[in-house]
């Protein structure tokens, strides 16, 4: 039988079969929710290219005239 939590409850500690350990879960209209641990990733695959260029310019910057 499934647990039903009351509106004040936003997360409870439950076995999380993908890290093979007890982790927080998400609570959401008094039903459990998915593993805290599980979140979505900041950026896509894109968008972290994008972000690692970057970050590459800033390190080792292209000077004019000088190869």
């Amino acid at each position: 039988m499934s647990e039903h939590y009351t509106s004040s409850t936003e997360s409870d500690l439950k076995y999380c079969p993908r890290c093979g350990r007890r982790t927080v879960h998400a609570v959401s209209s008094g039903r459990i929710g998915r593993c805290t641990e599980h979140q979505a990733p900041r950026l896509s695959q894109r968008q972290q290219r994008a972000a690692d260029k970057r970050a590459a310019a800033l390190v080792a910057p292209r000077l004019p005239g000088i190869d």
